[in-house]
């Protein structure tokens, strides 16, 4: 089944009631009513706190809830006693790391290697771990493209390597890192595989066993569904081994006085993670969302994503005025065309777009070394794209840009 653009536009209230192109989907998505209305439902008829209540509401809440991880847990091939909910990747990968250190995998000397390309969320957490335990993060450097040197990973490896942590898709280049090959290399050296895959998830098929990850993270709001949920998942064996790094409400069967002392028994996976009061509405919007993709199929989101990235991508590059950052190649990156306009500020032509109706991110993308190594200081403009977006949206922008530069640049000279 291919994917209709126009009929999934049809479900995303935001694109009936404005006439805006929105082309920022690497940041957030739109939501379909589909989402709106469960959540919605959920907090009218269903709402009550989560386990531990006895009566008919919270166990019918309960029951919801815990449906939405077994959901989750089957769109990324995985067992709902691996998916932890959190607020979002960005926490998720902060747990992930904190699990390690509290559970004594990170200590003096150790060594975590990520890369130049990584998402703030993916490389100040262990760059803050390595410097509480004193070991050491090793930076993998960039080519001029943006693409991390991973034939150059044997160069960072060694028996110190603890942890091998990068993403996926990254959000500045559109770039998909060769996670298979890496898993395996992590494997190998007996490290920890950590993915941040906030942007792969929502584009395309993803089984974090099959590509030998330790841990994963990504976020609802980036593939149709609320904020204020992500997901870490992990290996069952490893989440059943360690002990969470915040214990509170909901992590513990039993507390008791043994001696004079606090003795904790902990919950099984995933409610040992999961600390306090959990995002019971918002799980309802995750899982409408993973069903509203799945009835779509992820081969098929990805298919219709690749060749409107081909398109977005020649018809940028296509403009003499525009400057592109990460690789040339549409077989490289998926889903993202960062880049710069000859002679504006990446502020300037945002808000310029957006004064034509054009929705993109500016800036440095939580990216700054990345935009460092490639030359952009300033940061860059990124058109990101998603199922709802159809080919007249590429059309609008590239007529847009022409407009903008005539106006801006080509009249001043």
């Amino acid at each position: 089944m291919g994917i209709d653009c126009s009929r999934i536009r049809d479900d995303i209230p935001e694109l009936q009631n404005s006439n805006v192109v929105f082309l920022d989907n690497a940041a957030s998505t739109l939501k379909p009513r589909q989402v709106i209305e469960a959540m919605s439902e959920f907090a009218y008829t269903t709402y009550a706190n989560v386990h531990r209540g006895v009566y008919k509401l919270s166990m019918e809440a309960s029951k919801i809830y815990e449906d939405a991880h077994e959901t989750v847990a089957k769109f990324i091939g995985g067992d709902m006693r691996e998916v932890v909910f959190v607020k979002n990747t960005s926490e998720a990968i902060q747990l992930i790391a904190l699990t390690l250190y509290w559970n004594g995998y990170i200590g003096e000397g150790d060594e975590i290697i990520i890369t130049e390309a990584e998402h703030h969320s993916n490389m100040l957490p262990w760059v803050r771990i390595a410097r509480k335990a004193k070991a050491k993060v090793r930076l993998l450097p960039v080519d001029r493209r943006g693409i991390p040197r991973w034939e150059d990973i044997n160069e960072y490896l060694s028996e110190r390597t603890r942890v091998i942590a990068t993403n996926h898709i990254s959000n500045v280049t559109g770039y998909i890192s060769p996670l298979q090959e890496i898993g395996k290399i992590a494997e190998e050296h007996d490290s920890f595989f950590v993915v941040d895959a906030a942007q792969s998830v929502p584009h395309l098929p993803v089984d974090f066993k099959k590509l030998k990850a330790s841990f994963a993270a990504f976020s609802g709001h980036k593939m149709l569904g609320p904020t204020g949920i992500g997901v870490m998942w992990g290996r069952h064996d490893l989440l059943e081994d360690m002990e969470p790094p915040l214990g509170a409400g909901g992590t513990v069967k039993r507390v008791k006085l043994v001696d004079g002392l606090v003795s904790i028994d902990w919950e099984d996976s995933p409610w040992k993670y999961e600390s306090g009061t959990p995002p019971i509405i918002e799980a309802v919007g995750l899982a409408k969302a993973v069903e509203y993709l799945s009835r779509i199929g992820m081969e098929n989101v990805y298919e219709y994503e690749r060749s409107l990235t081909r398109d977005l991508l020649e018809a940028v590059s296509a403009l003499d005025f525009i400057r592109i950052v990460g690789p040339n190649s549409s077989d490289l990156r998926h889903g993202i065309v960062s880049f710069n306009v000859e002679g504006l500020p990446p502020d300037v032509a945002g808000l310029s777009l957006s004064r034509q109706g054009i929705a993109v991110r500016t800036g440095l993308h939580c990216a700054h070394i990345l935009h460092d190594k490639l030359g952009f200081p300033d940061g860059s403009v990124r058109a990101s794209l998603y199922i709802y977006n159809c080919r007249e949206d590429i059309t609008r922008l590239v007529e847009a840009l022409e407009s903008i530069y005539a106006k801006h640049v080509r009249g001043l000279r």
